[in-house]
């Protein structure tokens, strides 16, 4: 049976040029891209036959919000086509126990069948399908789909980004009093949690999806985004991707580069925008983030 390379976690300390030089694998990356690619359409179009329908089960998560039939519909479909194509690749997905045997796999999906739920349970645009393939703790493939936006978004390591078959590139903004912060302007107005305030000038559009945040700064629709919620894997590990391959930044908020398929799937604080921007971003999420630090520290036990 072929696959991926089965040991220990790999090292995160890598060549980029050591990608896709697994002798023993018979698929590369133009054959892992191209089915990424395919399923992912076809799962948006899965996710389109329970859209606006009137009786949509639905269940509540808690402070993860809801989750539906949907997302089961879509999370199953992708699962099993991905596997039974790839056997021996790894799964993670927000709607699929976890499986510590993931870390042993050199190459793993990383899945979030509808990124974006509350916007899909009330019939709006603001959702997605996110589909990543990690290798070496870094995502090598991405496809992310909006499909009531007709938006399908591609990324593949060293070979840039597209939307719908067109390369994108993030802004050339540099001015962050004329930015546009794909995020929701109360929370980037409340100056209480940043000692450094953002502009009033800067222009923010709210949307429930981080990945489609992330995929609008990709393809410059917006500047830049910054959300000091945890994200977990399946959140950003494709749009991770397309912001690189469109020529822009991302990282946590200490500007560390995120890691992916860790024991812990889960990414602290983000931000992502072009190489002009992200000092002004920066240099206000650095000292939120210290300002917040020294609030627990000081919180009674």
């Amino acid at each position: 049976m072929g696959g991926a390379p089965k040991g220990q976690q790999p090292s995160i300390d890598i060549d980029e040029a050591d990608f896709w030089m697994d002798p023993d694998c018979p698929w590369g990356l133009d054959d892992d891209l191209r089915l990424a690619r395919e399923v992912t359409r076809e799962a948006g179009r899965i996710a389109l036959g329970y859209f606006r329908r009137n009786e949509l089960r639905q269940w509540d998560k808690g402070r993860d919000g809801p989750v539906t039939e949907a997302d089961f519909a879509v999370d199953n479909f992708l699962r099993t086509t991905l596997l039974q194509n790839r056997p021996g690749y790894g799964w993670l997905s927000e709607e699929t126990e976890d499986q510590p045997e993931r870390l042993k796999c050199g190459r793993l999906w990383v899945v979030d069948p509808i990124d974006g739920t509350r916007s899909f349970v009330a019939g709006g645009e603001n959702w997605a399908i996110s589909v990543a393939l990690i290798e070496k703790a870094k995502p090598v493939i991405a496809a992310l789909y909006a499909p009531v936006q007709n938006a399908l978004y591609i990324a593949a390591h060293g070979r840039g980004a597209s939307k719908n078959g067109t390369d994108i590139q993030v802004s050339a903004t540099a001015d962050i009093d004329a930015a546009h912060m794909a995020g929701s302007g109360p929370a980037f107005l409340a100056h209480e949690y940043w000692p450094v305030p953002w502009p009033e000038t800067m222009r923010c559009t709210e949307m429930n999806s981080i990945a489609l945040r992330l995929a609008h700064v990709a393809d410059g629709q917006a500047d830049c985004c910054v959300t000091l919620r945890p994200k977990n894997d399946w959140d950003v590990a494709a749009a991770d991707l397309l912001v690189r391959e469109a020529g822009g930044q991302l990282t946590t908020g200490k500007g560390e580069r995120l890691l992916f398929n860790r024991k812990r799937p889960l990414h602290a604080h983000i931000m992502a925008s072009n190489d002009h921007l992200m000092p002004e971003l920066e240099g206000r999420v650095t000292p939120a983030l210290e300002a917040w630090e020294e609030r627990q520290r000081r919180a009674p036990i």
